[in-house]
């Protein structure tokens, strides 16, 4: 026995079902033949007091070549299925916390009706574009940061391009085949995206405003669609600016449509203060961040709308 706080406390250890003081009992496991080099194996236990409680995988693995390589390629395996079972469940909470957020995706049924399957290339350079994106998408996970791993670097897209060639198309492709999969995805346009936060704010008393903005940075991926699109206002840009700089300190994957490049974009996110002022500091260093987060692609070709 042992004395604890002026307790006694019965002893513990650990034992083996080959040791002597255990032979006999009803519950000590027998030892189980190794498939390799026949070795006996033995289970492990532990010893509290006069009981003994048996470990529950079994008998140890084998300490032949063969068996401690089996060993590990079913702990692999076993690491892979739990790894596996947690993404999945993550995924399910995540799906359902933008549903309570925002609705499902955020995506109308013309976003939906986009798919890798109907996307028709024009030229062959976007063939091969819409061939990254799908290995992007089939590739996802890769793309998610992980703890313990290195960062995985430009983990999205920012699409620009002229309006009608195909940059929306290949977006909402993304999407739907992340979400055919079970992975939580926000794909919608500038002007919804910040619909959302104010609809909440109105009709809540801005109870809800922070869960849907923190919504927006912690899908496992966000699509912001036709950015710059809409003029910008001081509210918007601090909020897409929270957003950008949460999912850039997050590694967490982005992807941008515009038809804009760098210093139009610039210009078009940089609002009008009240006193007729423009700074576009906050502007710049959301750009500077997409350049930092995202792979460039130019959609070039003939606008599908003028045909």
């Amino acid at each position: 026995m042992t004395r604890v706080d002026g307790r006694d406390e019965p002893d513990s250890h650990k034992i083996l079902s080959n040791d002597p003081s255990v032979a006999g009992l009803p519950d000590t496991p027998p030892p189980e033949i190794c498939g390799f080099c026949g070795a006996e194996r033995y289970t492990e236990g532990f010893a509290f007091g006069d009981r003994i409680f048996w470990f529950p995988p079994g008998a140890k693995p084998c300490t032949c070549e063969q068996g401690q390589e089996k060993h590990r390629r079913e702990t692999a395996e076993d690491k892979a299925r739990a790894e596996a079972e947690r993404k999945a469940e993550a995924d399910r909470k995540m799906r359902e916390r933008v549903r309570r957020a925002i609705g499902d995706s955020g995506m109308g049924e013309r976003f939906l009706q986009r798919t890798f399957k109907n996307y028709i290339a024009e030229t062959k350079e976007q063939g091969a574009i819409a061939g990254v994106a799908l290995e992007y998408a089939r590739d996802f996970d890769s793309k998610l940061p992980k703890r313990g791993q290195p960062l995985p670097g430009r983990n999205g897209f920012l699409i620009s391009g002229t309006k009608g060639t195909g940059k929306t198309h290949i977006a909402a492709a993304i999407a739907n085949y992340l979400l055919d999969k079970g992975t939580a995805v926000i794909c919608m346009n500038e002007r919804d995206l910040f619909g959302r936060i104010r609809r909440t704010f109105s009709t809540s008393g801005g109870m809800d405003e922070s869960a849907v903005l923190e919504t927006y940075k912690r899908v496992p991926l966000l699509i912001i669609d036709d950015l710059g699109k809409e003029r910008a206002t001081e509210w918007t840009l601090a909020t897409l600016y929270a957003i950008i700089d949460w999912r850039y300190n997050s590694a967490m994957p982005l992807i941008i449509t515009t038809n804009y490049d760098a210093p139009k974009l610039i210009e078009r996110m940089t609002p009008t203060t009240q006193y007729g002022e423009r700074d576009a500091t906050t502007a710049e260093t959301i750009v500077d961040r997409f350049a930092e987060m995202t792979e460039s692609i130019t959609m070039r070709g003939e606008s599908w709308r003028t045909r």
